[in-house]
């Protein structure tokens, strides 16, 4: 698509609170800012960002606004009654000087704290809010569960407990439709759908990639939109490299074959799900996240009780973390309605097979892949089933080929600056 805002270069500021976890939603913005890089002119704005965040933008180099010292997120029990971190985010950001006069659009990614930003752009400015899934934390009990599915308290208490945050965030995306010129959009037709449930905001099930919303005739947004991320092929080569080989050698694995899971260990990610489906097959369970050193004690725990050798990985370097998955029988999760999922995607890219539980982000990114095996949570026979096809070699050679060709087709570099470029154009172009 061609687009014609005077032929210059769009000027974002891209907001984003926190860069703390550097997880998959934060390692994607960086990726996209990185892309980005000579194609817009972006600044970055942020309460709390790390060296090892600023390292993964390069080559680009957008300036920051920032506060001198990150800020210091208030915790526990009192802090989540009272909403203080919302709060505490909404402060510091009116403390921050910034340009508004320098940016054509707004960009804003979904993480606590980044939404209280919205009461301070000008009324004239589009805003983005790239939303790649509600905050879950308020609106499902799946993050308030031990990895092993027992709530963490009372699930009455816990609704209680965020009743003030729900709030807080449903007056703020209010605030944002009601906004001439903004749009608001998920990773996936999945998560287009979670906007439509949380915020009532209606969805188009056979809308694409990119498409720029329907608007009412002062501008508002009348649907949301999704907007797909991408992944990189060259983090996921076909072919180990010798630093590959290498870091992999390094690391500690089953002695026999194993699967990998990919997340932290949790109830949302179905850790202890995917053990439980290995029982009574041959493969042990490789864990590569984050998780506490009590939680991951106690998966090998659970796992040495269920008769399934469970090892838990520290950090990797890319280098070894793509070697660890190429060496896997399959990557495989049991995640709860996860938004997109990019775990089934960088198997492909590698040749291993995906086995993947049939919900979520996950049913569209391998529904027409042509590689690996999508299958019902309980369906205890048909994860079974799903392990014997992998261990045949034809299946394997078939389905990294086809895998391989749909992450290339479907995910390349560019394609979700094009999708942002197709939402933005429409309202660029009325300037």
């Amino acid at each position: 698509m061609a687009l014609a805002w005077d032929g210059a270069r769009p000027r974002l500021l891209i907001v984003r609170a926190s860069f703390a976890t550097l997880g998959g939603a934060e390692r994607e913005l960086l990726q996209l800012i990185r892309m980005a890089h000579g194609r817009w002119d972006v600044q970055l704005a942020t309460l709390d960002i790390s060296p090892e965040a600023i390292e993964l933008m390069r080559p680009a180099k957008p300036a920051l606004i920032k506060p001198s010292t990150p800020l210091v997120w208030p915790e526990g029990a009192v802090a989540e009654v009272t909403a203080a971190a919302s709060k505490a985010a909404q402060k510091a950001w009116a403390a921050l000087t910034i340009p508004w006069e320098q940016f054509d659009v707004v960009h804003l990614s979904v993480c606590r704290g980044t939404l209280e930003i919205l009461p301070l752009i000008p009324a004239h400015l589009p805003v983005n809010y790239h939303c790649l899934e509600p905050p879950r934390w308020l609106y499902e009990d799946v993050l308030h569960r031990h990895p092993n599915g027992q709530p963490k308290r009372p699930l009455w208490l816990t609704k209680l407990v965020f009743t003030r945050q729900r709030r807080r965030d449903q007056r703020f995306v209010r605030a944002l439709l009601r906004r001439p010129k903004s749009a608001m959009f998920g990773n996936s037709p999945w998560s287009q759908i979670l906007l439509e449930r949380t915020y009532g905001l209606p969805s188009d099930p056979t809308a694409t990639n990119g498409h720029p919303p329907r608007r009412d005739a002062a501008g508002r947004p009348l649907e949301g939109s999704h907007v797909l991320p991408t992944v990189d092929l060259s983090q996921w080569p076909a072919e180990a490299s010798p630093e590959e080989t290498t870091e992999r050698g390094d690391v500690a694995l089953p002695n026999g074959p194993y699967v990998v899971t990919i997340g932290t260990v949790s109830h949302v990610k179905g850790t202890y799900g995917t053990l439980r489906s290995l029982v009574n097959t041959p493969y042990a369970l490789v864990q590569a996240g984050g998780g506490s050193a009590e939680e991951k004690a106690a998966l090998v725990a659970e796992g040495q009780r269920l008769g399934v050798e469970v090892v838990c990985m520290p950090r990797l370097p890319q280098a070894a973390l793509v070697g660890v998955v190429r060496g896997a029988h399959a990557m495989v999760s049991h995640a709860h309605h996860e938004p997109f999922g990019f775990t089934p995607l960088e198997a492909m890219a590698v040749g291993v097979p995906p086995i993947m539980v049939n919900e979520g982000g996950f049913h569209y990114t391998m529904k027409d892949a042509g590689a690996g095996v999508l299958v019902e949570r309980d369906d205890h026979e048909g994860w079974r089933a799903a392990y014997e096809a992998a261990a045949n070699p034809e299946n394997r050679k078939a389905w990294a080929s086809a895998g391989r060709k749909h992450v290339a087709n479907h995910y390349p570099p560019e394609s979700q600056l094009q999708a942002i470029e197709r939402i933005m154009a429409p309202i660029l172009n009325q300037k």
